[in-house]
């Protein structure tokens, strides 16, 4: 107790002490503290708020919000991400009532459409509402995607017709727009091309159109397969598939040649470029050639032999032609009585046509021509630009028939960007190692300081332990102080006071008690 009546008799005499405006800036300051206090508890006692949904669109915005004013529940609606907030601890819950109730609906309706078919609903009518279901489960499809912010899906089906001729196809366009800083790539687009066509009858990819929100048409690209898209600064570069593999194969033939000269030369001595033109075109020959075998006949395929013999009178058959030779049986029915012998051969034989069929496919891709040309640092004499041309020949597969080119020349390389990026560099090397230089010196400054103060104090506290305990606790006086200040600087600034202001006070109480009834006059 006596310590509590200790310290609040010190505030009261603190606060007695301060002056008008000392006490109003205190209780402005204390008041504020109480404000920000009060604040603070009614911020962290408020229920904090989470989103239930984000990026719903109007449609379910409005369903969602007309539920959660019916349950009489909370609600907060957050414009920039087109979301609902809902206390912590009721997100959950609510979420769930939400998609037992089928919301939110993705800003379209899909096959639940036919839940609530309605009774005499034209044939018409029954067209349109499932291009409606239909139009709604693709646009739920493709929402999907990671990049995807928003999709539109049209669908027409052309009425069937009694004539294949007169039947036109079914076709479909799918409008995108992008998430920020997201894109789509070409597999992405084709997967979009085929899930759709893939969804509706009797429609084919190539009558799908996919567009952005900018108003390019993606899916034409598909359609041209000898163009690759690779990113760059400004977008996407189209380049042809076919420019691709002779840049790919002028890159690695200046790769091979670089190397080995650069082994011989030395690095940036060397500058090495190869133009390769590859042939893409695709042939197929195909040559059928007739070869006689070893008699000059071929082979046999077919033999027909027919041998006639005949033994008896008469005479054989033959003669002129006519009726006796023709008829069967006449002649031997008008021939003599005398004796005679016939004999007829006859060899039919059909030779198969030695044959020789040769095929050759000829696949894209091989070097049509070739030009290269190397420049090498310095002068260059004619019998080692020979020996030069004779390796990089071999190196890139020179051929002279297919019209090859290969040039060599030795020249000086200009050096006034090296010289000036080394003059730069040893200028930031010098820079720097005068920052190190300054910085070691300040470190120096700082550390001899230190050993210094260090030192001082040490001094000054063997100084006060050397002095008895009756002198250690003396303040020493005026000119004491002046004589060795380290004296006051040991003892205190405010100690040192204190006993002046004692030691004043002990030989001139009337004007301490003077100088006390002035300050009261002023407070009062």
């Amino acid at each position: 107790m006596e310590r509590i009546r200790q310290l609040m008799g010190r505030v009261s005499f603190f606060w007695s002490s301060l002056k008008g405006w000392h006490k109003a800036a205190l209780g402005g300051a204390a008041f504020l503290a109480l404000v920000l206090l009060g604040l603070l508890t009614y911020w962290a006692g408020r229920p904090a708020y989470d989103p239930l949904f984000t990026g719903l669109e109007v449609d379910d915005e409005a369903a969602i919000v007309a539920y959660l004013k019916e349950n009489k529940l909370p609600y907060r609606i957050d414009p920039a991400a087109n979301a609902i907030l809902l206390p912590r601890a009721q997100v959950y819950e609510t979420r769930l009532a939400l998609a037992q109730a089928g919301l939110p609906k993705g800003g379209s309706v899909g096959y639940e459409i036919f839940d609530a078919s309605k009774m005499g609903m034209s044939e018409f009518q029954q067209k349109i509402t499932y291009i409606r279901a239909l139009e709604g489960e693709l646009y739920r499809t493709i929402k999907q995607l990671d990049a995807v912010d928003f999709v539109k899906v049209n669908i027409v089906i052309p009425e069937q017709k009694l004539f294949l001729e007169q039947q036109q196809p079914s076709t479909a366009s799918v409008l995108i727009r992008l998430k920020s800083g997201r894109e789509l790539g070409p597999d992405q687009v084709k997967a979009i091309v085929h899930l759709v066509s893939h969804s509706v009858q009797g429609l084919t990819p190539e009558n799908v159109t996919v567009v952005d929100s900018s108003g390019k048409v993606l899916s034409d690209l598909l359609n041209q397969d000898l163009f690759i898209y690779s990113k760059s600064g400004d977008g996407h570069t189209v380049s042809s598939v076919q420019r691709e593999l002779e840049r790919q194969q002028e890159r690695e033939l200046e790769g091979k040649v670089r190397m080995m000269l650069e082994r011989v030369y030395g690095p940036g001595k060397v500058v090495v470029r190869v133009k390769v033109d590859l042939d893409f075109d695709k042939r197929s020959s195909t040559q059928k050639e007739f070869i006689p075998g070893p008699s000059g006949k071929g082979v046999i395929r077919s033999q027909q032999l027919t041998e006639e013999n005949y033994k008896g009178p008469g005479t054989p058959p033959g003669g002129a032609p006519g009726t006796t030779t023709n008829i069967p049986g006449y002649a031997i029915a008008n021939q003599g009585a005398g004796a005679s012998e016939y004999n007829k051969s006859d060899t039919v034989n059909n030779f198969e046509i030695t044959t020789r069929e040769q095929q050759e496919n000829v696949t894209p891709g091989a070097i049509r021509r070739l030009s290269a040309s190397v420049l090498v640092d310095g002068e260059l004499p004619e019998p080692r630009a020979k020996e030069l041309q004779t390796l990089v020949a071999s190196a890139i597969g020179f051929r002279e028939a297919r019209g090859d080119q290969l040039v060599i020349q030795g020249m000086k390389f200009s050096t006034t960007l090296a010289d000036t990026m080394a003059e730069q560099l040893a200028a930031q090397r010098r820079m720097e190692l005068v920052f190190a230089l300054v910085a070691a010196v300040v470190v120096l400054v700082l550390s001899v300081l230190g050993a210094v103060y260090y030192m001082r104090r040490k001094r000054m506290k063997a100084l006060l332990a050397a002095s008895g305990s009756k002198d250690s606790k003396r303040i020493p006086t005026i000119q004491e102080l002046l004589s060795s200040p380290d004296l006051f600087e040991a003892h205190g600034e405010l100690a040192v006071l204190e006993e002046q202001l004692r030691a004043y006070a002990r030989s001139k109480p009337e004007e301490i008690a003077s100088l006390m009834q002035d300050w009261l006059a002023e407070e009062v």
